[in-house]
């Protein structure tokens, strides 16, 4: 419904725009035509969309990639959209208020059973751990863009449905590649992959500073004061009462959203995939996910403290990025 009222406004603001100009009066006058006969209110998203010309669409499209621009403002900027708006669930209070709230907020997303087999101390082999970070960066992304907490709340015949896995595929193909062999070693490994493959005008340095943050929050452990016994014969790992619950869920919501809902199939190499991250994690051990955590935040405030500009610094998909002179170096030079 987002989408559709930010449709609505781009079309009425357009025409007056239109009107305005007297050149373009003609297309004013095409505008209101091609509109004449459409309830608004009772239309779909892709029939209001069919009814842009190309240069229009490509012009909204325009205007929605760099959400912080003016335009994109003004067209954010209603009551409507405001009530459309939901935040994602990470950030809902932990206590619920007597009152009402200022903003809504999605619900947590439905757990996955995590078998108690496979939650066990990690051998020396490698760490999984900047990978599902990525992980974590691409699913706040696609949850901020398209508004929509949690992602499993998603239908498959809604027109954000499709995009949503695009878009988590497009960040992180390793996780929906079955033969891929990539390994982030280090934190600018995985921003310097993941920075890449934004399309044009996809983010800024402000967003990703708040991505960053938003897997922070995933990351670091929930301070549990009391965790439930388990009994050996038990088949599935208590995750509720674990402190990584957050991260848990966050790999829970993605396993539903790739579920597929035409077969019916709760299984794929994804889903199965996000099912060992989500053992993995329950594994490691809290202090090593607050040192993450603690890596992640010091990047987060870093971009926001110092406005640093990613994208004048990379330089042509080489995965190098410059180190000016009296700036913090927003990513490390990999060699």
């Amino acid at each position: 419904m987002q989408m559709m009222e930010m449709l609505k406004k781009f079309e009425e603001e357009s025409e007056q725009d239109a009107g305005l100009d007297s050149d373009g009066e003609d297309d004013g006058e095409d505008l209101a035509r091609r509109f004449a006969d459409i309830d608004l209110d009772a239309t779909s998203v892709a029939d209001v969309w069919s009814k842009l010309t190309p240069a229009e669409q490509a012009e909204f499209v325009k205007i929605m990639e760099d959400p912080n621009s003016d335009h994109a403002r003004q067209l954010l900027a209603s009551e409507e959209l405001e009530n459309e708006r939901c935040e994602p669930w990470w950030h809902a209070p932990a206590v619920e208020s007597d009152g009402p709230l200022s903003r809504r907020y999605g619900s947590k997303p439905e757990l996955i059973p995590v078998p108690a087999v496979m939650v066990q101390p990690i051998p020396n082999g490698p760490l999984l751990h900047y990978n599902i970070c990525a992980v974590c960066i691409a699913y706040a992304f696609v949850t901020r863009r398209l508004s929509v907490s949690p992602l499993s709340s998603l239908l498959p015949e809604d027109i954000d449905f499709e995009e949503a896995k695009h878009l988590v595929s497009q960040l992180v193909p390793f996780l929906v590649d079955r033969k891929s062999t990539m390994l982030h070693p280090n934190l600018s490994s995985l921003v310097t992959d993941i920075w890449s493959r934004f399309k044009p005008g996809q983010v800024s340095s402000d967003l990703f500073a708040i991505l960053l943050k938003d897997t922070t929050h995933m990351v670091c452990p929930l301070p549990v004061t009391a965790v439930a016994l388990r009994s050996e014969s038990e088949e599935y790992f208590d995750v509720a009462s674990h402190p990584h619950l957050n991260l848990v869920l966050a790999l829970s919501d993605l396993t539903k959203l790739f579920q597929c809902p035409t077969t019916g199939a709760k299984k794929s190499h994804v889903t199965y995939k996000l099912l060992f991250y989500a053992a993995h994690i329950l594994s490691t051990p809290s202090d090593t996910l607050r040192v993450l955590a603690e890596e992640l935040a010091e990047r987060s405030a870093a971009y926001q403290t110092d406005r640093l500009e990613l994208e004048s610094e990379f330089q042509g998909g080489t995965g190098k990025y410059k180190r000016q002179e009296g700036r913090v170096p927003v990513i490390e030079e990999v060699h």
